[in-house]
């Protein structure tokens, strides 16, 4: 309990006894030396808290935003060079005519050594595979490859934007738009799914619809062939022929077919698909066509076609996997000439990689002929939705921890100050009084007994007032230079936690396949060492500040008030 003293104004000062004089002083330093919340009193000459310049353009210069860019240094359109020197333009409105080849080189700069890279289209996350489109991702040249043929469908849809984002550990995201506009031009029809020739050794039903690429109905067709067909359909393209070898008097004869497929409006623009059905009582081993890389992504489930067939048409085809075992997830369909494959969020360790499968398929007829093709499988990474959730829900209670720790060194040192604050109020005033004494015994001086008996005692009072000041003003700075950290890092963690928490309670797996998401949880996740540092420094040094005997009393005088 602090006690307030009231002095009157002493009008005659020589109605003032050396004896009162000498109990007025014995009063003050008693009051000063016995008074426990003067003993725990803190003192600060300058409320405001000023930090090092110094140390201030440290800490800046360390969180410096690391300017991180995307520079186009190679852009070609039907290999025509379009920039040539580096940085001198970066588009972002590419035009390009249907079935133009795009080739782009990305270099992505910045200060550290690993750049995070991924990308989508047309503001969709999900979006990320593109027709006839190839994208590959250097990490150690920091370069991103590239290749588009826009194909008759997408120059109708006209525009596709390619959403790119990069990210380092001392940065922000960064984010980089390309405006694809395609021009849909007039082309020949392309019939994509030729056929190759066919030898037959029994009773055969022969059907074959070609499929155009130009996605649009104005499209014609015409066949000339030796073979007597059934039917034929000149809008669709449709062949049926019931091959009865009955018929045929050769023990093998060969059967011509020219099927031609011309723009209605334009004759002139046309795709021809030639080939032969065979009668021969010879047999041939199956035949494989051309196979490329089979990307897929983490996360999506797909379907593969094997493209293999047997000249003999009526045989039977086995087909297996005859190299290592089947990655997991894959399943091969023999009736349908298939491959499945569900694909996990395991199959590929690191972010923004790969990983690589190898399949010898190897396909057989009943008669044990034989033919075998590699084809390679690429797994691409994902974002795996669960466990950004995991993290996030673990990210969140963590940060939760920390702020109510936070909370509670920062509501005791506030504490601790405001009553410091109080005390030094009380030492001003007595050292005022001491002062005033002093004054008074410059008044009496004449008195020379009352000066000898005074005197020393005053001296003591202020000498000691002075050295207690020191001492808890040190202590006290101590203090203030705590809860301005402590304030600052509770700044940090707040910030942490309220971008963190829209995605706290959230159902919904789109929220977490984002790249935006993605990469603020690895940011986060990347500074919990350094968080934990300085929470592990605060937390120490909070303890050494409450282990002293008149922080202790504080913090159990605001227990009791509590």
């Amino acid at each position: 309990m602090i006690k307030i003293i009231k002095l009157n104004y002493i009008e005659n000062y020589s109605l003032v006894t050396t004896h009162s004089m000498r109990n007025l002083i014995l009063f003050f330093t008693f009051s000063l030396f016995l008074n426990p919340t003067f003993i725990n009193a803190q003192s600060n000459n300058n409320d405001t808290i000023i930090s090092n310049s110094q140390d201030s353009l440290l800490i800046k210069d360390e969180i410096k935003d690391v300017e991180l860019s995307f520079n186009i240094i190679n852009y070609e359109i039907n290999g025509e060079q379009k920039i040539l020197i580096e940085n001198l333009f970066n588009p972002t409105n590419i035009t390009l005519d249907e079935r133009d080849t795009l080739s782009m080189i990305i270099q992505l700069k910045g200060k550290e050594e690993e750049v995070i890279f991924n990308y989508y289209f047309n503001d969709n996350p999900n979006f990320r595979n593109i027709e006839n489109g190839k994208i590959i991702y250097d990490k150690r040249s920091k370069r991103i490859y590239f290749e588009f043929i826009p194909d008759d469908n997408q120059a109708i849809n006209k525009f596709i934007t390619w959403n790119l984002f990069a990210y380092e550990k001392n940065s922000n995201l960064k984010r980089y738009d390309f405006l694809i506009e395609i021009n849909n031009l007039e082309y020949a029809p392309k019939i994509i799914n030729k056929q190759i020739d066919k030898i037959i050794r029994n009773n055969y039903s022969f059907r074959y619809t070609p499929i155009i690429s130009d996605g649009d109905n104005n499209v014609l067709f015409e066949l000339k062939t030796d073979a007597p067909i059934d039917n034929f359909n000149p809008i669709s393209g449709n062949i049926d022929w019931k091959i009865d070898p009955n018929n045929i008097d050769e023990l093998e004869k060969t059967f011509s077919f020219i099927l031609k497929a011309y723009k209605k409006n334009k004759p002139e623009l046309f795709d021809v698909d030639t080939f032969k059905i065979i009668y021969s009582e010879n047999n041939f081993p199956p035949v494989f066509g051309k196979t490329s890389k089979w990307i897929v992504e983490e996360g999506s489930s797909y379907t593969y076609k094997i493209p293999v067939d047997d000249p003999n048409v009526n045989d039977s085809i086995i087909i297996e996997n005859v190299g290592a075992q089947l990655p997991r997830g894959m399943k091969l369909n023999n009736s349908k000439k298939t491959i499945s494959f569900n694909v996990d969020y395991n199959h590929v360790e690191r972010t923004n990689s790969t990983t690589s499968y190898n399949l010898e398929l190897k396909a057989t007829d009943l008669s044990g002929l034989s033919s075998q093709i590699t084809l390679d499988v690429v797994v691409m990474n994902t974002i795996n939705p669960l466990k950004v959730q995991e993290k996030i829900t673990e990210l969140i209670n963590e940060l939760e921890s920390q702020q109510d720790g936070l909370e509670e060194i920062n509501d005791n040192l506030k504490w601790i100050e405001a009553t410091s604050k109080n005390n030094r109020k009380i030492r001003t005033f007595s050292a005022a009084g001491i002062t005033f004494l002093g004054a008074l015994m410059g008044v009496l001086s004449s008195n020379s007994e009352v000066t000898r008996k005074a005197g020393p005692i005053i001296g003591a009072s202020g000498a000691v007032l002075s050295v207690i000041n020191e001492v808890l003003s040190r202590d006290d700075n101590e203090i203030k230079n705590l809860l301005q950290e402590t304030i600052k890092l509770q700044s940090n963690v707040k910030a942490k936690y309220d971008r963190l928490s829209f995605y706290k309670n959230s159902n919904n797996p789109s929220d977490f396949q984002n790249q935006e998401i993605d990469l603020l949880v690895r940011t986060i996740e990347n500074d919990r060492e350094n968080l934990n540092k300085s929470l592990f420094t605060i937390s120490e040094n909070y303890k050494i500040i409450i282990s002293e005997n008149r922080i202790r009393n504080m913090i159990n005088k605001k227990k009791n008030y509590e």
